[in-house]
């Protein structure tokens, strides 16, 4: 039986199931950047991540300047002069998902211990506060004060210590098979994969859910 939920927050709560550097190649084609440069693209989105988590430099951002300061980021080194406009699209979707989140987790409370397990840049507790969502959750497990991001089994290990549920107990869901579904089960805990429509990939998830609404009806009534 599950009595403690752990969720990821970047590709599960702020979007059903898309990797964030999905929504910003998304943004920026929007905005007119070359199809022919994704390759260009993605080192500088993973530039872009990589320092912020070493930094710290995101640490007193809300969702608007850490989109914003992102797409800066990743728009100075392919030479990309709408990044501004880029970041705002990123946050506007990211708006409408979240709230469409919070109201998939509002029935959870009170049924289930709730948890927060997230490879991120220092601001999640603030990106939380912002959309009211953090009173939803009994813990915050965060990397970047962690010290070991996902799939280390470190983060779990730290989000563990804060329940007392074993890991049996409890579930963890996220969008990505290698650093959600696989250390999650080598734990003990059961995992769901959420996921766009039509992109289910078979991971050994005890569960697939393609927004956090379908989520929140199908462990209700398991």
């Amino acid at each position: 039986m599950v009595s403690t939920i752990f969720f990821d927050f970047g590709g599960c709560i702020d979007a059903p199931g898309i990797h964030t550097r999905t929504l910003f190649w998304n943004a920026f084609l929007a905005e007119g950047a070359d199809p022919a440069g994704r390759a260009a693209f993605q080192d500088a989105y993973t530039a872009a991540d990589q320092r912020m988590m070493a930094s710290g430099e995101a640490k007193t951002m809300s969702l608007e300047a850490f989109n914003r300061h992102n797409a800066a980021l990743i728009a100075g080194p392919i030479g990309f002069d709408r990044a501004p406009a880029a970041g705002d699209r990123v946050t506007s979707l990211m708006r409408g998902y979240i709230a469409n989140s919070r109201q998939a987790l509002l029935p959870l409370k009170g049924k289930f211990e709730l948890g927060i397990i997230s490879n991120f840049t220092g601001n999640l507790e603030l990106i939380l506060r912002e959309f009211q969502l953090r009173e939803l959750f009994t813990s915050v497990t965060e990397s970047f004060y962690v010290g070991a991001s996902k799939p280390d089994p470190r983060i779990f290990h730290a989000a563990l210590a804060q329940t007392k549920s074993a890991p049996a107990s409890c579930l963890y869901i996220g969008d990505n098979p290698k650093n959600d579904i696989a250390p999650a089960k080598a734990l003990g805990m059961k995992a769901v994969l959420i996921h766009p429509a039509g992109e289910r990939q078979e991971c050994g998830a005890d569960y697939y859910v393609e927004d956090l609404n379908a989520f929140s009806s199908w462990i209700q009534n398991k």
